[in-house]
């Protein structure tokens, strides 16, 4: 009953909006949080590699991942896409952190194909196109330090909680929020979400109305000080390990960039795309994580062992084998299909020391199918 009413929401939302005539022609604005590859760039160290080893964690790196995959599936939609950058490694000149990795940010006329991360020249941009819609990407981090046991989803935009400085905001918010915490494959750590979305200053501790920009913009967000309807959007939190292993495999955030652009979609009364996907995570049924990099929380999937390069075959509904998914060595068992027809299909997961399992799944078009199997070791 909760599920419905979710959707009529959404649906009631969605359809009140001046723009609810789908995405073609609709300018989106994607930023991919930070930037570069310094210290600003929250770098963190893996199972498998140390702090500031490009190979490890960045959170600007999965920004993009998850940016580039939102990019391709509004441009399919015929949305106009303008992103603050494109690629991962730029720096603001006189950064004292850069690295050997870094280049000095571009800046050109707002066709895309920029790399630019200097937090008032993309307010200024959105500000001067006026765009139809805004999104910053990133995921999060507690204050209490690394290792600790939150992950949950927010989203801010400019002002106080309640009071949207640029109006839409709260709206946009609402009916993105349910589609990208769709989530199974995560551990959420609370199960209360009405309070993670939120004005910049009310969460950040402002004192309303704030300091004003060179533009004339008040808020906390250096990147939301325009006129134009956004937020910032915490996908999840990169400090509680688990998550931050699964955010190692590109397609996971690929994932969650379809399930931003589902929010999107939903907001412009978009046309729901004819494909589905398959997503899930393959771990053990019988031994628990054990490594001091993943400080899970108890009693939750994440307590289970993932297991690296397991096998994932995928078999159509005449039983032939169309695909495979060879899963990385990252301590986070994810396996993906992208692009898949609806239907019935088989999977089969394989991996050394393990017993083979099989299971049926149905793939809808515009929904992901999740699969959590648990692999027993084999005699």
């Amino acid at each position: 009953m909760k599920k419905f009413l979710l959707s009529i929401i959404i649906l009631a939302i969605a359809a009140t909006s001046a723009n609810a005539k789908g995405l073609k022609g609709k300018v989106i604005y994607v930023n991919p949080g930070h930037g570069g590859w310094t210290v600003n760039d929250r770098p963190h160290a893996t199972v498998n590699y140390q702090e500031m080893d490009t190979m490890s964690f960045f959170e600007s790196k999965t920004c993009l991942w998850k940016a580039l995959e939102l990019r391709d599936r509004l441009k399919a939609a015929k949305a106009k896409v303008i992103m603050s950058r494109t690629t991962n490694g730029w720096v603001s000149e006189g950064d004292k952190n850069k690295t050997i990795n870094d280049r000095y940010e571009t800046y050109n006329d707002g066709t895309g194909q920029q790399q630019l991360i200097t937090l008032f020249k993309i307010a200024s941009q959105v500000d001067s196109i006026n765009p139809d819609y805004f999104i910053a990407m990133h995921s999060n981090a507690t204050g209490g330090g690394d290792g600790k046991k939150v992950n949950y989803l927010l989203y801010m935009y400019r002002g106080e909680t309640g009071n949207d400085y640029a109006k839409g905001s709260i709206d946009r918010a609402r009916v993105a929020f349910p589609y990208v915490y769709d989530n199974p494959l995560t551990v959420w750590t609370t199960a209360d979400t009405s309070q993670y979305i939120a004005g910049d200053l009310t969460w950040m501790g402002g004192t309303p109305p704030g300091t004003p920009n060179a533009l004339g913009y008040t808020g906390w967000l250096a990147v939301l000080k325009h006129k134009v309807p956004s937020f910032l959007v915490e996908g999840s939190f990169h400090s509680y390990q688990p998550e931050r292993q699964r955010l190692m495999n590109r397609d996971y955030c690929r994932m969650e960039g379809i399930r931003h652009f589902r929010g999107i979609n939903a907001w412009f009364g978009g046309k729901p795309e004819k494909h589905g996907y398959i997503a899930g995570t393959i771990k053990s049924a019988d031994e628990t994580a054990d490594h001091p990099l993943y400080n899970y929380k108890e009693g939750t999937d994440d307590q289970w062992k993932p297991i690296n390069r397991a096998i994932v075959y995928l078999l159509d509904s005449r039983n032939v084998r169309i695909r495979h998914y060879l899963v990385d060595n990252e301590w986070n068992g994810f396996f993906g299909f992208f692009y898949l027809k609806p239907g019935k299909y088989t999977l089969v997961y394989e991996a050394p020391g393990y017993e083979t399992q099989t299971e049926q799944v149905v793939v809808e078009r515009d929904r992901t199918t999740y699969c959590k199997p648990r692999l027993h070791k084999s005699n």
